[in-house]
């Protein structure tokens, strides 16, 4: 038998014995992997789908919890109490249109409201919305049992075409239950809906008589299995069934999620079809290529191979020996300029890799730092409130103390108030991500900002600033968020190259201007210094000295990318053992050019002296600032009226006239826009006089408001005599 055919032979045999291992060995595989991720996914997507049932009745009580604690349904449900009463009749109808007015409100998200007197034996007062089953009293009757006693009850009920979400809460002025308002919303298509966007599955709500609802249609028919794969509407689904029953008298319901797998299944087939086409093509190279290597000599074939496995260990420097000008010469030309090829593509394989694992981890980061910035606005915004009444109560009792002893304790305080609103304003600063802007600013501001930013750090750190600014130095045209995060980079990164070499650290933080058309701004440490080898490529992307998981490389080309765009430069200096001094030059601004300034509510004045005997509203849900603020108005002279919400706000201008509304910004129930566009509607005079207090001072959308309306908003924490001069200026205001 010839050379050429005992190779052919096994070697045909076996690569078309492999293709087909290999498609039954990764069909098999892909299969048990579809399911186990679909399982996975499924478990993941019931515990989300519970959730979002608790969230969702939760909110429902949260928004419903006010409305039986209204005049409109505490008045009739007291002459309902009074079964004698000649006007029972009258304040059952009463309770019936209020009933029907608030369905009408609620139109979109309820479907049916009841009343339930707790008189025994008084019959429920039904109104339901179009397409609502019957039988809902009979139903949620054990949930407004529970909120008759307990205040409120939240539950599942099923009927027999319908889900509902059931909201009981107890109508109970002065704790006395005169009966219960009960909510029922429809759990339909489109909660389902929003429900499958949640969870990414296809979801079935089962009753005693079959389909209640379904994402897939109104006709979905129900596989007889629930356990293995299933096919609907000839679609491939993985299921997974459950209930959904609450701890107490709440009925539920029971639940098909359905998971398809169609997708999937389109994918196995696509590779399934490479794979056999791949195969074909390899089992018809491999067996030219045999032909005709076997046609050659034994020395090139023995060359080859040998050259061949060491580059199937991973050596792409091997390269072929050229014998001869022939076939078997083009053959090892060809063999050497693959491997040198292979050899650099792996290069740029691995590069393009740690390249790809650097940009995650940066990408990580930013995502944290926006996780971070949202954090931070809304600690800040709860800090600034009792910071507001502690600085108040504080300067107030330095005010009208009379012993000498305790004035010093009281400074104390105030001042270590106004540093933890400083700390909290510089950590909005720095926290919240700004959209570029570019205005003039002063560049030792920005420079005090990142410093004061960074004290505590320095002070941990043993490292000691220096501060040279020179004075009178002219505004450049620049993003002050953007400079600040390039200050905050270099000095953050010459902090951590002190910390580990040295406990008497000191960074030189110097300004000054160059010449009439530029200014510098240097940062010099007492550090280790940088290697020569590594200066010229320190502002590369992706460059770093530190350890691996330490640093992603783009700090500093970020850098030097943002002092570019401002139209600078900037270089480092540095003597190994010796520190390094980074070095920016920043272009002056023309002062006769246009910049951006953000929108600013007016400045409050400063009044010496202002009319007394006014009444003031005053309204905030927080009770130490309403007990500041009364303080201070009684001091002045005016009579103060309190409300602790935009709702008992409202409800106290319609019984009385007062002279200055003074009222916070963010509040429960109505927010500051909320209030004063009612204002504006029912008591315009009254919304001529409105003083507003707030400590969501960051807030873009209350700078715009205020600049619009033209209306003054203090921000928390205040001085108590900027209070007094701001209710002082609105109340001297003619209007």
């Amino acid at each position: 038998m010839r050379l050429q055919t005992k190779l052919l032979a096994p070697v045909v045999a076996f690569l078309v014995l492999l293709p087909i291992v290999l498609g039954v060995i990764v069909a098999n595989y892909l299969t048990r992997a579809q399911e186990e991720t679909g399982r996975r996914d499924l478990l993941t997507a019931q515990r989300l789908f519970q959730t979002s049932l608790d969230n969702r009745r939760h909110d429902l009580l949260v928004r419903f919890r006010p409305i039986p604690q209204t005049s409109a349904f505490i008045y009739p449900a007291q002459l309902a109490l009074a079964a004698s009463n000649a006007d029972y009749a009258t304040a059952l109808n009463t309770m019936r249109q209020n009933l029907r007015n608030s369905l009408d409100e609620f139109h979109d998200d309820c479907q049916v409201i009841m009343f339930t007197g707790v008189t025994s034996g008084a019959e429920p007062i039904v109104v339901k919305g179009q397409g609502t089953g019957a039988g809902f009293a009979a139903a949620a009757r054990p949930l407004y049992e529970v909120a008759a006693k307990e205040g409120d009850a939240t539950g599942i009920v099923t009927l027999s075409n319908a889900s509902y979400y059931v909201i009981a809460i107890a109508i109970a002025p002065n704790e006395q239950v005169l009966g219960v308002i009960t909510f029922g919303v429809k759990l339909d298509v489109s909660a389902l809906q929003q429900l499958k966007n949640e969870t990414g599955t296809e979801i079935v709500l089962t009753g005693p008589h079959g389909v209640l609802a379904s994402t897939l249609g109104p006709d979905t028919m129900l596989p007889s299995d629930t356990e293995q794969t299933v096919l609907v509407n000839r679609v491939h689904y993985l299921p997974l069934g459950g209930t959904y029953d609450e701890i107490g008298p709440s009925r539920g319901f029971h639940y098909l999620l359905l998971w398809s797998f169609e997708e999937n299944l389109r994918m196995r087939a696509d590779m399934m079809a490479l794979i056999v086409v791949v195969s074909a093509a390899a089992v018809f190279l491999s067996i030219a290529a045999i032909w005709y290597f076997t046609r050659r000599s034994i020395r090139p074939l023995l060359a080859l191979r040998d050259a061949a496995q060491a580059v199937g260990r991973g050596d792409f420097s091997r390269r072929v020996e050229v014998y001869a000008n022939d076939e078997s010469g083009d053959l090892a030309h060809a063999f050497n300029d693959m491997t040198n090829n292979l050899q650099q593509s792996r290069a740029e394989l691995e590069k393009a890799v740690e390249t790809l694992k650097a940009t995650q981890a940066q990408l990580i980061q930013s995502e944290k730092l926006s996780a971070v910035g949202q954090f931070v606005s809304g600690v800040a915004h709860e800090l600034n409130n009792p910071l507001a009444a502690v600085i108040g109560f504080s300067e107030l009792l330095a005010q009208t103390a009379t012993d000498e002893k305790v004035r010093p304790h009281l400074d104390m305080i105030a001042k270590s108030a106004h540093r933890c609103h400083k700390i909290v304003q510089n950590l909005l600063s720095f926290a919240r991500q700004h959209p570029p802007e570019r205005k003039l600013v002063s560049i030792n501001t920005v420079v005090e900002e990142v410093l004061d930013f960074m004290a505590y750090e320095f002070k941990t750190s043993n490292i000691q600033i220096d501060r040279q600014l020179g004075e009178n130095l002219p505004h450049i045209l620049a993003d002050p968020h953007q400079l600040q995060q390039v200050f905050v980079n270099i000095l953050g990164n010459a902090r951590q190259a002190i910390q580990g070499v040295r406990r008497d650290g000191r960074i030189i933080v110097r300004t000054r201007g160059t010449s009439i058309h530029n200014l510098s701004v240097e940062m010099i440490d007492n550090g280790p210094g940088i290697r020569p080898e590594h200066l010229t490529r320190i502002f590369d992307p992706f460059f770093t000295t530190k350890p691996v998981g330490k640093g992603t490389g783009l700090g500093l080309s970020l850098v030097y990318g943002i002092i570019r765009e401002h139209g600078g430069s900037i270089r480092v200096e540095s003597v190994l053992g010796n520190g390094a001094t980074f070095i920016i030059e920043l272009p002056v601004a023309n002062q006769m050019g246009s910049a951006s300034e953000p929108v600013r509510a007016p400045a409050l004045p400063s009044v010496p002296s202002a009319p007394s005997g006014k009444t003031v509203l005053v309204v905030d849900d927080e009770e130490w600032l309403l007990e500041l603020t009364v303080s201070l108005l009684r001091r002045d002279g005016h009579t103060p009226v309190i409300a602790r919400n935009g709702e008992e706000a409202i409800k106290i201008l319609g019984q009385r006239r007062v002279d200055l509304i003074v009222s916070d910004w963010k509040m429960p129930g109505l927010s500051g826009v909320a209030f004063f566009e009612h204002l504006e509607a029912v008591h315009p005079r009254a919304a001529e006089r409105i003083l507003f207090m707030t400590g969501d001072v960051m807030n873009d959308s209350l700078q715009e408001f205020l600049a619009r309306k033209g209306k003054q908003c203090l921000p928390k924490p205040f001085p108590i005599e900027q209070f007094r001069a701001a209710v002082a200026a609105e109340l001297a205001t003619d209007r």
